[in-house]
């Protein structure tokens, strides 16, 4: 795992078995030839990134994306398949995720756990050793815990219990590491207010934006490693048991409640702050009341039922996480999940896993949700089933500043929604819809308006990987990224279909990059009926898009499949079928254009790079768009044609070509015998 995401990480260069493809098969040296780009690497200027206050904070893989676009399908394809090879294992999922977010850790599986295992064997009861460490913790001195005795909670479950509990002491005390460099009067609260509900004062402090670089990331995702360790192997033990003792327990302990019930039965649990939740049977009902400021690591853990998780405030359900760890794992069965704020694996300063094992499922939420993240790491994974995710905003596979978020489906005829009701938070570009900023989306915040005090974005992917999947959303979503933030939509096979209004769809803006990779065949639509969306970049950004098979319709206003604006760098690529395009601007302002806001500035010489290619099958493309046909190869438009400007490179190329560049690792690992 660690190599293959360090080399994707942290290699920038256009060279390699990638970089050669790009660079030896045709159209791809005769279009940047014809575009006016002959020697370009694809990339817009990055001065402006490389002196950006917030270049500390700057992910390393966004930095490899904007200094090789033309790279980018290929590195968005490996890094998916190596999430698809961890679905197995949650653990390894955050590791990925960790390492996505700039984390340089590589730690074992075993975390110290022999150690651990020792002294539990030797104590004369492992569940009260399990526990003894709360005793030595501030708010746990003095603590007697009142235990159940062995007949009521005995064997192996005993035991398996308190290794959990016993294995959660590192954890606590990596939190404290963690974020041991934050002043006084940093709260939850705090963190809510000023990160998700957007309200800041000017120069306020504390100021979450100035904490970030604040943060021990390793520590962080140490702790999470190791608790999400252990309860893969209480996971494992509950699933491989034949025959548990049916008992329900509850016990109220320093760091929150412990509940225990293997009794089978449909239970309504109704919990605040709770530690350790394990349930095995049932139809279960669950709420979740607003957690109390200090509560730092919630894990719960539900074995069979089709069940309900119902959270009455932001940051209350045990998937979400501020300054702490949060993890939900529902082992199989048809679930509902409905949330407000930051629930469904949402991270604020710490680290959040929802696992769901299968089923249909429906994920429903407000904000913040459905895999989010700032300043830590969220995950969820969904098993195979028809999954619904609805949401309003910032959802759906969204890294804020400071945080990687991952949402992987691996199978079923999904529905992801970001609607516009409520209307909860107007877009500029169209007040009358949501901002969504998610379904794969990297979003930092831009100070320069405000009080200066900018931060740079995260890291989002969503990655499904079978299915005939629908995706519909707003304004800022499918694989867009926002102010030194990357997002990444990454589809796997069947017949999709994409639908939103604005900056979409592989779209990078001010400063960002923004991916829509789709692998295998299937027959798709994508329907963006304003701007800035298919492959679309504004702004030194990058935004890049490909299909690789199917018969595919697309539809976009203006400003798309494979445009720039302002400096950007646009790239679509269609590799295969015959495909319908339809553009709505009566100008064609599409289809391999470079465009900028304004003339008569310094603007003017900086690269800029617009590029569409589609290479097989008889398409159709809009009448009024003149320059464009089959079987052809064309420039872009230039306002100022005798001047050859890098800022209008642009052109098109629909022919009978292979793809330009990979998308998958092009060498598999040597065989014992081959290596011999």
């Amino acid at each position: 795992m660690h190599s293959l995401l360090a080399a994707l990480l942290f290699s920038v260069a256009l060279a390699g078995p990638a970089g050669a493809q790009t660079q030896d098969r045709p159209p791809l040296p005769e279009l940047l030839q014809r575009a006016g780009a002959a020697n370009s690497r694809g990339a817009p200027d990055l001065v402006a990134l490389d002196v950006s206050p917030t270049r500390g904070q700057q992910q390393p893989f966004f930095r490899a994306v904007m200094a090789a676009p033309l790279v980018a399908p290929y590195r968005a394809g490996v890094l998916g398949d190596s999430f698809r090879g961890a679905v197995g294992s949650p653990r390894e999922l955050i590791g990925r995720a960790g390492a996505l977010s700039g984390a340089r850790l590589q730690r074992p599986a075993d975390f110290g756990m022999a150690a651990i295992e020792a002294r539990l064997g030797a104590a004369p009861d492992p569940l009260a050793a399990g526990l003894a460490w709360m005793a030595s913790t501030p708010a746990g001195a003095g603590w007697v815990p009142v235990l159940p005795d062995e007949a009521q909670l005995r064997g192996p479950l005993r035991y398996e219990l308190a290794r959990v509990l016993a294995a959660m002491a590192q954890p606590h005390a990596f939190l404290q590491r963690a974020f041991a460099r934050f002043p006084p009067g940093v709260t939850p609260q705090l963190l809510r207010r000023q990160a998700l509900d957007g309200q800041l004062t000017q120069f306020e402090m504390p100021d979450y934006r100035q904490l970030l670089p604040l943060i021990e990331h390793e520590a962080v995702l140490a702790g999470m490693l190791d608790l999400v360790g252990a309860v893969e192997r209480l996971q494992r033990f509950v699933k491989s048991e034949a025959a548990l003792p049916s008992l329900a327990w509850s016990l109220q302990t320093p760091l929150g409640r412990i509940v225990v019930d293997t009794s089978g039965q449909n239970n309504r649990h109704l919990l605040k702050d709770a530690l350790l939740v394990l349930d095995v049977g049932g139809d279960d009902e669950y709420e979740f009341l607003a957690p109390g400021d200090t509560h730092a690591i919630s894990v719960l853990l539900d074995h069979r039922g089709n069940d309900r998780y119902a959270t009455a405030a932001a940051g209350a359900d045990p998937s979400s996480a501020t300054l702490g760890y949060g993890i939900l794992w529902d082992t199989e069965g048809d679930d509902r999940y409905q949330g407000t704020g930051q629930a469904q694996a949402s991270a604020l300063f710490g680290a959040a896993l929802l696992v769901d094992g299968g089923g249909s499922n429906r994920f429903a939420a407000s904000s913040h949700s459905q895999a989010h993240a700032i300043g830590g790491v969220a995950v969820l994974v969904s098993g195979s089933g028809d999954d619904a995710f609805t949401a309003q905003t910032y959802s759906q596979a969204t890294g804020g500043p400071g945080g990687a978020a991952v949402l992987v489906d691996t199978g079923g005829d999904d529905r992801y929604t970001l609607g516009n009701v409520p209307l909860v938070r107007p877009s500029p570009q169209l007040p009358d819809h949501n901002v969504s900023m998610g379904q794969g989306a990297g979003y930092g915040m831009r100070g320069v308006f405000f009080d200066g005090r900018s931060t740079a974005g995260g890291i989002g992917m969503l990655l499904d990987l079978a299915g005939n999947d629908r995706y519909e959303a707003q304004v800022f979503a499918q694989g867009v990224g926002y102010h030194e933030g990357l997002g990444m939509l990454l589809d796997d096979g069947g017949n999709d279909h994409f639908e939103a209004a604005w900056y979409a769809m592989g779209a990078g803006v001010h400063h960002a990059a923004g991916i829509l990779l789709k692998r295998g065949t299937g027959n798709d639509v994508y329907r963006a009926s304003h701007e800035m969306a298919l492959g679309a970049a504004n702004d030194l950004s990058v935004g890049v898009f490909v299909d690789e098979d199917g018969h595919d319709e697309y539809a976009v206003g203006q400003l798309g499949l494979g445009t720039s604006h302002a400096n950007g760098t646009g790239i679509f690529v269609d590799a295969a079928g015959n495909d319908r395009y339809t553009v709505m601007s009566a100008t064609c302002r599409a289809l391999g254009a470079a465009y900028m806001h304004e003339w008569g500035n310094a603007r003017e010489t900086l690269p800029a790079l617009g590029l569409f290619i589609d290479l097989g099958g008889a398409d159709s493309y809009p009448a009024h768009c003149a320059r464009v046909a089959n079987n052809s190869l064309w420039a872009g438009p230039r306002a100022w044609p005798q001047l050859d400007l890098r800022s209008e490179a642009a052109a098109g190329a629909d022919g009978q070509w292979p793809l330009p560049f990979a998308l998958r690792l092009l060498t598999q690992p040597a065989t014992p015998a081959a290596a011999r």
